[in-house]
């Protein structure tokens, strides 16, 4: 599951900055210098910030090992296959959705995509993500890539971090919304390039029926 520690900290950052607030309003309101609490609201921050950016720059290895799951609290996702064929545009990835709570969940900001030379390519059926999974229940999906030809197709990537949507995430120190953090995804490097070889090729994992990842 994300982790916690991280989330109470933002709001307790965001508490005291509210707070801060109030009383810079208040001393204002009663024409008082507010001289000391611009300055610790301003410590804060950018302290707070720096801790934020330097996560993310120094954030490790972003890829998935087989059978790991990626999860959004207690919605999972998981690769199962990958499949592309020489002479045809396309490649199928086959996902396995996990619900861990206890009411039917969908995530409307998941966004899935492959990583080929550089680019970032996504699926002609996006809108499979947005299937609603019953609770303690798992759906397995397929999403669908035109490939051009030649490229060298190296990762999968399943995230809500490029929805574009504000979400708490993106002050939430280590969370891979947070501004400069890598995304994690699930390497595709048995997948030859497109129309280099005959025969076809497919990657395989084991899905993790225990659960997230610590």
């Amino acid at each position: 599951m994300n982790p916690v520690a991280p989330q109470l900290l933002m709001l307790l950052v965001v508490a005291a900055a509210l707070a801060l607030l109030v009383w810079i309003a208040v001393r204002a309101s009663r024409r008082r210098s507010i001289r000391l609490p611009l300055a610790v609201l301003s410590g804060m921050v950018v302290v707070y910030l720096s801790g934020l950016l330097a996560a993310s720059a120094e954030a490790g290895a972003a890829d998935l090992t087989p059978g790991e799951l990626k999860c959004f609290d207690e919605w999972c996702a998981g690769l199962v296959t990958a499949n592309v064929a020489s002479g045809q545009s396309g490649l199928v990835v086959q996902v396995r959705l996990e619900n861990h709570g206890r009411t039917a969940q969908r995530s409307i900001l998941a966004r899935a995509f492959v990583e080929a030379d550089g680019r970032r390519l996504p699926p002609r059926n996006p809108d499979a993500l947005q299937v609603l999974v019953p609770p303690g229940q798992e759906i397995e999906l397929n999403l669908d890539f035109d490939l051009p030809s030649r490229l060298n197709v190296s990762r999968f990537v399943l995230t809500e971090a490029t929805s574009g949507a504000l979400t708490p995430g993106l002050i939430v120190i280590g969370d891979e919304a947070s501004p400069l953090h890598p995304l994690v995804g699930w390497p595709l490097k048995g997948l030859p390039a497109r129309g280099v070889t005959p025969a076809a090729r497919a990657f395989s994992v084991t899905p993790n029926l225990d659960g997230c990842p610590a």
